[in-house]
């Protein structure tokens, strides 16, 4: 299917036709960012001959660019694209007919996938979620061209891993050495002046306007500020470093499952249309060590298929317990866990804004604060074993934190973030060592 031809803002138009080496584009979300590069690498593939060097931090993001820039060649430039059979289209690739080309790839941990390649364009997508080594491994595809840099992304934090050491994306967009050609856009900005057409009427104009005004209200002053108006935040940090990420993700996946062994699954249930659901499948030891089994993934997703993948699981591991979120949408599926009588005596809820007050009843926790922590601390002293597998590097990798102050002055710890739906799952499922041990008594309070 061809996208429709679409009407550009002024911005936009600005960024497809700029000649200038370097291009940064520092954005709120949902504002068109990965859209206007793929129109400009397709200009410049098929005027220019260009070739061009992408890297996403997912691969599901990575084919996303692809399928972006082949639709906008057969729509623009009709017969470009080659057709003879080793140089036709794949996942990861366009050629022209001119030798111009486009390939994309997941930058992963340490940006090997792009180790061997030669370029004149790089282009850095959603680039503040790159690990820094990945910068390292790009660049030299771009040695014997003297080619250039583009980059599109929404600020995730000033430096690396809470050091005082800045990321190349903040660094870039410092620009002190002028290299750069600097555009930012945030989101409230571009959706009041995105020209009215028959595909963006004024009603979704205000509902857009609507829900970031929603989101204003709901979220914290530094997260709307991260996320809609492309600052960088001093306040807002990394939870997960990523040597530490690095360090656990030794396994690979198993070709038998142990019948004798106690199985934990952590679920992550998304809202139907948009992110995806995680099961998380861990293996605990008797030395307390927890080894990642399996890590999967489905979109789109109704409650009752929700339920039947997880009793298909169920099948096959025989869980020790179920660990599942029990807010929103996912109480749907808890339910029926509950009610059916392979599952409810092992299904336990997970309830992200429920506090957990210790025995003595001097401190209490939010569920989400005290497994992220404990998740965290399993994996410091090395009893967490992760899957070599660059989409969990990067939903651990978007977990951020930051500290704010309710009505009463009281500090309190926030952890947050997008993409964050396979974190969500494991420490769901970690919290199946946690409860073997600990005497907690729980109590459910409304926030």
């Amino acid at each position: 299917m061809i996208i429709q031809k679409m009407e550009y803002d002024d911005w936009q138009k600005e960024i497809i036709e700029d000649t200038s080496k370097d291009i940064l584009l520092c954005k709120g979300r949902q504002i068109g960012g990965t859209t206007v590069f793929a129109q400009k690498a397709a200009k410049w593939m098929a005027e220019k001959g260009e070739t061009i060097l992408v890297g996403s931090i997912t691969e599901e993001q990575a084919k996303l660019v692809i399928v972006m820039v082949k639709e906008i060649l057969m729509r623009d430039y009709p017969g470009a694209i080659a057709t003879v059979k080793k140089d036709k289209p794949t996942l990861d690739k366009i050629i022209l007919k001119n030798k111009g080309w486009i390939r994309s790839r997941a930058v992963g941990t340490m940006g090997d996938a792009f180790k061997g390649f030669t370029a004149g364009i790089n282009w850095f997508n959603e680039m503040s979620k790159w690990p820094e080594l990945a910068f390292i491994a790009i660049m030299p595809t771009l040695l014997t061209t003297g080619g250039g840099m583009w980059g599109d992304s929404t600020p995730f934090g000033k430096f690396i891993n809470n050091t005082t050491k800045k990321t190349f994306f903040f660094k870039c967009f410092e620009n002190t050495d002028g290299r750069w050609k600097i555009y930012y856009k945030t989101s409230p900005e571009v959706i009041k002046e995105r020209k009215l057409t028959e595909f963006w009427t004024i009603e979704k104009r205000e509902a857009s306007l609507k829900f970031l005004k929603d989101q204003k209200a709901t979220m914290s002053k530094s997260e709307y500020s991260q996320e809609y108006l492309g600052l960088f935040m001093d306040d807002v940090s990394q939870w997960f470093p990523d040597e530490l990420i690095t360090s656990c993700m030794t396994e690979e996946r198993q070709d038998k499952i142990d019948k004798n062994a106690i199985y934990f699954l952590g679920v992550d249930v998304a809202r139907m249309g948009e992110d995806e659901s995680t099961f998380e499948i861990f293996q605990l030891t008797d030395k307390g060590h927890l080894y990642q089994i399996e890590n999967q993934t489905t979109k789109k997703t109704t409650l009752p298929q929700t339920f039947e993948h997880i009793k298909q699981l169920w099948a096959l591991y025989d869980f020790s317990k179920i660990f599942i979120d029990s807010e929103g949408i996912g109480v749907g599926v808890f339910d029926w866990l509950m009610f059916d009588d392979d599952t409810k005596h092992i299904t336990e809820a997970i309830d992200n804004s429920k506090q957990i007050m210790s025995v003595d009843g001097r401190t209490r926790k939010l569920q989400k604060t005290l497994k992220y922590s404990h998740f965290k601390m399993m994996m410091e002293t090395g009893k967490v074993h992760l899957l070599d597998d660059s989409n969990i590097f990067q939903s651990f990798k978007s977990v951020q934190f930051a500290y704010t102050n309710d009505n009463l002055g009281v500090r309190h710890l926030k952890i947050f973030g997008n993409y964050t739906h396979i974190a969500e799952g494991s420490t769901n499922a970690g919290w199946g060592e946690k409860s073997k041990h600990l005497n907690l008594q729980v109590y459910s309070i409304k926030v």
